[in-house]
């Protein structure tokens, strides 16, 4: 058999399998991203009335849409990319006879020029598949980048949608997404440690403040009170005019973590009221007290 009609076959039978075993593999991982989408009962950052009179139903049909475009555009784009494959390979045999230095000249040109023009398009776009076809974002999980909290919203094919919890949209690069670390509350589950910091002045009684925080924080709506232990309050530092504590409690969702932290700083300032107590938070002195606060 000729040599040329051999290598032409094992080419094309190759390739053939290679885009059917793709094709199908594209088809799975987006019947699961779409199975994953469904089963979401939130699409929020934090609990609110929403302007929007069905906004679950809506981002879900967004992200379901989202993810149908974005997959659509791998189907339709593997089989131009299959085919110039397939004709690069086959011409492979026939440039033998031509010279091999402009041949590199040739590609060399090409490849700088498609460097230079679409590099950032195309390393969003790799850096888009990426995501696509990993856990690491997904619509619908709450995230934190950039000091942007949120949940993300659309994932497209050169960069990704975060509806952050004011309900602005932040644009991020999908390059950034995989190459900068940031916090995904949903990768694994939805439970959060919710905590917050503040610092009361030395001589504080810190069990009868411990007392009336957790008696509060323990009643709040946002605190699962049947699977999880009572709130905490520790002693995390001791400085020469204040004690640096640390107060948490477990939510079951991010949206409730957010929401409890806010539960959790009114306590601090009601209990301070209420004892007589002063208190930092930050580099921001908050007294109760006729006394100007105390220096950190």
């Amino acid at each position: 058999m000729n040599r040329n009609l051999v290598y032409f076959l094992t080419v094309t039978i190759s390739l053939s399998f290679l885009y059917l075993l793709v094709l199908f593999f594209v088809k799975k991982v987006q019947k699961k991203k779409t199975k994953l989408l469904e089963k979401r009962k939130n699409f929020e950052a934090m609990t609110t009335e929403s302007p929007i009179e069905d906004n679950f139903q809506e981002s879900l049909e967004r992200g379901l849409e989202n993810i149908e475009t974005r997959f659509s555009f791998f189907r339709k784009f593997m089989g131009p990319f299959f085919l110039s494959l397939w004709g690069i390979l086959i011409v492979i045999p026939y440039l033998e006879g031509a010279s091999r230095t402009y041949t590199s000249i040739l590609v060399a040109i090409i490849t700088v020029l498609i460097s230079l023009a679409a590099r950032p398009f195309i390393e969003n776009l790799f850096a888009g598949m990426v995501l696509s076809f990993s856990n690491t974002a997904r619509i619908g999980d709450t995230v934190e980048i950039d000091n942007q909290y949120g949940v993300i919203e659309e994932i497209n094919l050169t960069f990704t949608t975060l509806k952050t919890w004011d309900w602005k949209r932040y644009l991020v690069p999908n390059s950034k997404l995989i190459s900068k670390e940031f916090l995904n509350y949903s990768l694994h589950d939805k439970y959060v440690w919710a905590s917050i910091l503040f610092y009361v002045e030395a001589g504080t009684n810190i069990e009868l403040l411990k007392e009336e925080l957790i008696k509060i924080i323990s009643k709040s709506q946002y605190f699962d009170q049947k699977n999880y232990e009572e709130p905490r309050l520790w002693c995390s530092n001791l400085e020469k005019d204040s004690i640096q504590l640390w107060l948490a409690a477990w939510a079951t969702t991010p949206a409730n973590g957010w929401l409890l932290k806010s539960d959790m700083r009114m306590a601090v300032v009601e209990t301070a009221k209420k004892q007589g107590i002063k208190f930092q938070l930050g580099n921001h002195q908050i007294s109760t007290k006729e006394q100007p606060p105390f220096s950190s």
